[in-house]
């Protein structure tokens, strides 16, 4: 009778295990849809790695390794926050020949002081649309704040619950200080894999556009020559997006962007001709760690 007993609670004690096992495996079923809404802790801190190489035409490369300290402010709420971006680290190695070299090192070595230096950038997103409150004023932050401003973008998400093969399509305007012009792109989004965690988009941004005549530094000097730049600008970039499923975080992103101008110099003989300058990168970003807020 007892060998009997001991007999059923094994099989009692195998069957709640099978049991429970078989509950484990559905609860961590893929969803056949995700809603990506960004619902970030209020007063959090999310701290990103930023690694960017480039290649600019084909003597010179830059190596950047940075880290962004994204501070959500009070009263963020479900696809609705306000930002401060700042960065706590900003270092660019550089390789160049030798006639570039120094010039091209003291540039990078002045935009890596200003790029952890200046003030934070203020940004707020409400369902997807960002708007610049505050940043460092001067051309020579433009790089940095951008890539700041590009962290909190959330607009490539999509609008309503997706499922693994939906695609969608953005617009978005890519601004280019040094020119005073922006550049139209167009974001063609797909959600390409979905499991219990974790979102995968495929996200590729490309535009093209002439630039406005006289824009380029120094036509001006040109056009005293009889020489008239009419610049072309292009950009494209294909890029691997992860977002955390519950809270629609970012969590990683690697992109490859291919950015070219071509300029073609209308003028007398033999000074007319055209120019080719090409810059090819590819960069990751990594979430690092999340310090809840103190609230």
């Amino acid at each position: 009778m007892t060998r009997g007993i001991r007999m059923n609670m094994r099989i009692i004690r195998r069957a709640a295990a099978v049991a429970a096992i078989a509950a484990g495996s559905l609860g961590a079923q893929s969803p056949a849809r995700v809603s990506l809404v960004p619902n970030y802790q209020p007063d959090s801190h999310l701290f990103y790695a930023v690694t960017i190489h480039a290649d600019i035409g084909p003597q010179s490369t830059l190596d950047t390794d940075a880290e962004v300290d994204m501070h959500i402010l009070p009263g963020a709420s479900l696809g609705n926050f306000e930002a401060e971006l700042r960065f706590t680290r900003f270092h660019t190695v550089v390789k160049a020949d030798a006639a570039s070299q120094a010039a091209l090192s003291a540039q990078v070595a002045d935009t890596d002081k200003k790029a952890v230096s200046m003030a934070p950038v203020h940004v707020r997103s409400t369902t997807g649309a960002l708007t610049l409150v505050s940043r460092a004023a001067g051309a020579d932050y433009d790089q940095p704040v951008e890539m700041l401003e590009e962290l909190a973008r959330t607009d490539e998400l999509p609008s309503g619950p997706a499922s693994v093969g939906n695609q969608w399509t953005r617009q978005r305007s890519e601004p280019i200080p040094q020119v005073n012009f922006s550049l139209a792109l167009t974001l063609e989004c797909t959600l390409k894999a979905l499991d219990a965690r974790t979102a995968t988009l495929q996200v590729h941004s490309f535009g093209s556009s002439p630039l406005p005549p006289g824009s380029l530094p120094g036509s001006d000097q040109m056009a005293a020559q009889g020489l008239v730049a009419e610049p072309t600008v292009s950009y494209d970039t294909d890029a691997t997006v992860q977002y955390r499923v519950p809270d629609a975080v970012l969590e990683q992103t690697n992109a490859t962007t291919h950015n070219h101008m071509q300029i073609r110099y209308v003028g007398p003989s033999p000074d007319a001709h055209t120019s080719e300058i090409a810059i090819n990168s590819t960069s990751t970003v990594k979430l690092e760690k999340i310090v809840p807020g103190k609230s």
